[in-house]
C-alpha cells in the first residue's frame, strides 16, 4: 500500500533535488527520508530516484509517477478538508499564465476576489507574451489564458469570449500621406506588427463575409500590445491592436481608425488546463471563477 507520507517525501526530493533538502523541508532525519523513499520504491516495484554522490535525479519511472504523486497528495488534502466540514477545500499553489496586457487589465484585479472565496489557495500569476506550457511538467502552469485556437489535444478549454482588433494610426503619421482606401493600400505604409493578428507577415482582413489577405512586411515588430500602442502614438505607423486598448485613444483623437470596415478575425479568449491527470480542485475552482466573472461580463468590450 502506498503511504502518503512516502509520497510527500518523494515530492520534496523531486522539488529540492536532494535528500538533505527534503529532510530540512520536512523536519525529518535524513535517514528517515532515505528509508521512506526506499519503502515507496519497493511498493511500486521500480526505482524513482537515481542517486549519485553529488545529486539525485528522477528516473523515467520517477518522471512518470511525479504528476500522479502530486495528484495523490492534492486529493488527500481536499478529502481531509471535506471530512472536517471545511466545505470548499481548494488549497495549495495555483500557477496561472496570461498575456501581459490582458492579464494586467482583466485577470490580476480578480485575484483578491478569488482568494476571498478560496483563502487556502495561493496564486502565482505569470504575465508573458510567449505561450506557456500547461500541465504538470517542470516549468508549466496549472491554468493559462490563451487568445486564439488551442491545438494541444490533452488540454481542456472553456470559452470566455472573443477579442476584436482595430487598425489604428496617429493623426501625425497620417498627415500628408494618402489614407488607405482598401486593404492592399497598406503596402504603401509603415506597419507595426503584433504577432497575434499578423502571422508570417500576412494580415487577414474581413468585411461582411469578404476576406482579403495582405502581404505586409512590418517596419517594426513587437510582441507586446502596449508597446505597439506606444509606437503608434509616436507616429510610428499603422498598428493592429485589441480594441479595448485603443478605444479611449480613438475617442479622444490621439489615434484614428484606418479601414474601419475591415478588421482581422476576432480571437477567441479561452482558459485552458491540463486533462491528462484529473485537475485538482483549485484548478477547477479557478476555471469556474473565470467563467462566472470574465465569461459573464466580458469587461474588454467596455474597457
Amino acid at each position: 500500500m502506498i503511504l502518503l507520507t512516502d509520497v510527500r517525501v518523494f515530492l520534496e526530493i523531486a522539488g529540492t533535488g536532494s535528500f538533505t533538502g527534503a529532510a530540512a523541508a520536512l523536519r525529518l532525519p535524513k535517514s528517515s527520508v532515505a528509508r521512506q523513499m526506499l519503502r515507496l520504491e519497493d511498493e511500486l516495484g521500480c526505482q524513482l530516484i537515481e542517486r549519485t554522490t553529488r545529486k539525485v535525479a528522477l528516473t523515467d519511472a520517477g518522471r512518470t509517477f511525479l504528476p500522479h504523486a502530486r495528484r495523490l497528495l492534492d486529493d488527500s488534502i481536499e478529502a481531509a478538508g471535506v471530512l472536517r466540514g471545511a466545505g470548499e477545500s481548494a488549497s495549495g499553489l495555483l500557477s496561472v499564465s496570461a498575456p501581459g496586457t490582458f492579464g494586467r487589465m482583466f485577470v490580476a484585479p480578480l485575484l483578491p476576489g478569488f482568494r476571498k472565496r478560496y483563502p487556502n489557495v495561493r496564486v502565482a500569476l505569470r504575465l508573458a507574451a510567449a505561450k506557456v506550457a500547461v500541465g504538470v511538467e517542470p516549468g508549466s502552469v496549472d491554468v493559462a489564458i490563451r487568445l486564439g485556437p488551442v491545438l494541444e489535444p490533452d488540454l481542456g478549454t472553456r470559452r470566455l469570449g472573443e477579442l476584436r482588433f482595430w487598425l489604428v494610426a496617429s493623426p501625425g503619421y497620417l498627415k500628408g500621406r494618402r489614407w488607405p482606401a482598401a486593404p492592399l493600400d497598406l503596402a504603401d505604409h509603415d506597419l507595426i506588427e503584433l504577432p497575434t493578428p499578423a502571422r508570417d507577415n500576412r494580415l487577414e482582413l474581413h468585411r461582411l463575409g469578404e476576406v482579403q489577405t495582405v502581404r505586409c512586411v512590418p517596419s517594426i515588430g513587437i510582441d507586446d500590445p502596449e508597446a505597439v500602442r506606444g509606437v503608434a502614438l509616436a507616429d510610428g505607423g499603422i498598428a493592429t491592436l485589441p480594441d479595448f486598448l485603443v478605444r479611449a485613444d480613438v475617442a479622444e483623437g490621439r489615434l484614428v481608425r484606418v479601414l474601419d470596415e475591415w478588421a482581422p478575425p476576432p480571437a477567441t479568449i479561452q482558459v485552458v488546463f491540463g486533462t491528462r491527470i484529473a485537475p485538482p480542485l483549485r484548478v477547477r475552482a479557478f476555471v469556474d471563477f473565470l467563467r462566472d466573472t470574465l465569461g459573464q461580463t466580458e469587461p474588454w468590450r467596455s474597457a
